[in-house]
């Protein structure tokens, strides 16, 4: 029981560290429409939030850019699937 109880705070701890891993290998929706060093700086400003307001607020500004570049492409954005800034609520990386 006390195994359990210490991997599942490791599992946790693992989360919060890094809320979404595949991020970093521009595993999101409009990487495709960002360079390199977009993607990575989408990352580390991610990461760097400290409320859901302000995730909310730069994942507003995020998706507005998001549909200019896509529409100046021609090409269509893959639907939106999940809000990061709820999950990084829930892991407890970012204060409601």
């Amino acid at each position: 029981m006390l195994n359990r109880m210490i991997l599942g705070t490791l599992l946790v701890a693992a989360a919060s560290a890094q809320a979404f891993p595949w991020y970093a290998n521009g595993g999101f929706r409009g990487a495709e429409l960002m360079s390199r060093e977009e993607q990575q700086a989408y990352v580390a400003r991610l990461q760097a939030m400290k409320t859901l307001n302000e995730c909310h607020a730069y994942m507003g500004e995020h998706e507005a850019e998001l549909e200019k570049r896509a529409a100046a492409a021609k090409t269509t954005l893959s639907p939106v699937r999940g809000d990061p800034c709820q999950i990084m609520l829930q892991l407890g990386r970012i204060k409601n």
